[in-house]
């Protein structure tokens, strides 16, 4: 018999956190037996000045330390005297374990995104952190916002292509060693396709390497490589069209393995107030080893392999349209978790308090899934889930903490525990 989920809270202690009113938890990862965790403050003042903190955390004991601080500009910039949204979000970006060079022992790598101060941090004994300043994807290209280990290789995104800004098609980069800053093309610009402005993720599966565009005109595009010979390599598509969903899968926005299987979970668009009844809600779809496809969560269509209907007898956003993003993918050995959140307002600004729009979704094989439910969160004061990090002691789930919500609200994580294993809670 399986054992009820829960999520036990852990708070950050207070006089880890400067005095802000928004704390995004952006990034994690599990190194040595600690989770690390990049965090971004910001205070009352949208237009004043954050910090972005790395914290490691010992689960199951008292231990929180922390390793970097350093000021991150506001998201608000001054052009012409307005002050206008910056496009990118600022702060951490990723978290991730991949071989040292030249001795191959695991480093932990982390990128932070600024406007003037931009750096890849890395350590190998945890504790002890190198900053390299801007690390940039040559060229003109600015610096990155994701790193993939694969082949004995590292392809990195550069902030350049998680943006459209109507180019000539988005470049994913390649590097034999990631601290040379010797960085090639892995691909021709866009993949041959002018309209695929974005390059939204990477994952490695089946023995490839997955690239998934963002393409607003004809819907998302996967393709995959083996990366045999030199760069640009190689690419095969494996789906267009959104998957036949067209423009309502416009791009994906987070993708991982389970059981020898490739998720996508998508972003739809704003939905359209003069479209009545488009439902625009997100989707996640898998790939099999074979190139096949198969609908899990979505909108029932016909494709080129046959009618698709949803495995999971869900529809958009598991039955909810609000939902219009996979915000998070995650896998253990032997469950998988998709976290929903509602769609980002082009009009929105963070002057306002914004209400909390998460769920979580848990399944043991990608086709019977349960919702977990509020409350079995404590303290469900976040406004989101963006961090799932398995670990070996559970799940560790966090997001944005919004104090204008709930002023006596702690940031923090939850840990998910199981009603058949003990558990002792952090001291105090």
């Amino acid at each position: 018999m399986s054992s009820q989920p829960s999520f036990q809270f852990h708070d950050i202690p207070a006089a880890l956190l400067p005095e802000a009113n928004r704390y995004l938890v952006q990034a994690a990862a599990w190194f040595q037996g600690w989770l690390y965790l990049g965090i971004t403050c910001y205070p009352a003042d949208p237009h004043q000045a954050g910090t972005a903190l790395l914290l490691r955390h010992r689960l199951r004991e008292s231990s929180w330390e922390s390793l970097h601080a350093a000021p991150i500009e506001s998201r608000w910039i001054a052009r012409n005297g307005q002050h206008r949204q910056f496009p990118l979000e600022l702060g951490w970006r990723t978290m991730t374990v991949l071989p040292g060079h030249p001795q191959p022992t695991p480093t932990l790598y982390a990128i932070r995104l600024g406007l003037r101060t931009p750096a890849l941090l890395h350590t190998e004994d945890g504790i002890h952190l190198r900053e390299i300043p801007h690390l940039e994807a040559g060229g003109n290209r600015g610096p990155f916002v994701s790193l993939h280990g694969f082949s004995g290789k590292v392809f990195a995104i550069p902030a350049s292509a998680i943006h459209d800004t109507g180019r000539d098609g988005a470049v994913v980069y390649v590097t034999a060693n990631l601290l040379s800053q010797s960085w090639r093309p892995a691909c021709e610009s866009g993949f041959g396709d002018p309209e695929n402005r974005t390059i939204d993720a990477l994952q490695v599966a089946h023995g490839q390497l997955y690239a998934a565009t963002g393409n607003p005109l004809g819907g998302f595009q996967l393709w995959k490589t083996s990366a045999h010979n030199e760069p640009p390599f190689a690419w095969e598509l494996v789906l267009s069209e959104g998957a036949q969903r067209y423009t309502l899968d416009p791009r994906i926005e987070t993708m991982t393995t389970f059981k020898d299987a490739l998720y996508l979970g998508t972003r739809s668009p704003h939905p359209d107030p003069d479209w009545e009844f488009a439902t625009s809600g997100a989707e996640i779809i898998r790939v099999l080893p074979d190139g096949r496809w198969e609908l899990v969560m979505g909108t029932p269509r016909f494709s080129p392999i046959g009618l698709q209907i949803p495995l999971s007898t869900h529809g958009p956003g598991f039955g909810d349209t609000r939902m219009g993003r996979i915000s998070r993918l995650a896998a253990t050995p032997d469950a998988l978790y998709a976290a929903l959140g509602h769609h980002e307002s082009p009009s929105a600004t963070r002057t306002a308090p914004t209400t909390s729009g998460f769920a979580l979704w848990k399944t043991h094989d990608g086709e019977a899934w349960q919702e977990i439910k509020q409350q079995d969160f404590e303290q469900p004061a976040a406004v989101n889930l963006r961090v799932l990090q398995p670990t070996p002691h559970g799940l560790v789930a966090a997001g944005d903490w919004d104090i204008t919500l709930d002023p006596a609200a702690r940031p923090g994580i939850w840990l998910e525990t199981h009603s058949n294993v003990p558990f002792q809670a952090p001291l105090k």
